[in-house]
């Protein structure tokens, strides 16, 4: 499957405890372009998490749930853990951020990356 930017997908996320191993779905923002052509069917992505804390930092932004993104809790965009990884630890496409946000979220990968 094709994922396109501004996509928010589930991703398997290995979790290792002393009793086991277990992976556990977590949502993720798909920031890489899917037109541009590369070498291995890989996405580049950049965390979200429920854990909002009180004090946001410039490269987070709040995410409210609604329909079109599949969010379930308020949760935070972390354009700071950016991750590459192959197609098959995506599960599914839960939803998508508005072009206001993903306006937003170029933004500051810009000023993460000094493209400004």
């Amino acid at each position: 499957m094709t994922y396109n930017r501004g996509d928010i997908v589930v991703v398997k996320f290995p979790f290792v405890t002393r009793e086991k191993e277990t992976q556990k779905g977590r949502p993720a923002l798909v920031i890489s372009d899917p037109d541009v052509t590369r070498r291995y069917n890989d996405y580049t992505l950049a965390a979200i998490t429920s854990k909002v804390p009180e004090d946001i930092m410039e490269l987070e932004i709040i995410l409210e749930p609604d329909k079109s993104n599949g969010l379930i809790k308020k949760s935070l965009l972390r354009l700071d853990f950016i991750m590459t990884i192959p197609s098959e630890l995506i599960s599914r496409k839960i939803g998508e951020l508005s072009h206001e946000i993903l306006r937003e979220v170029d933004k500051k990968l810009r000023f993460l990356f000094k493209l400004t």
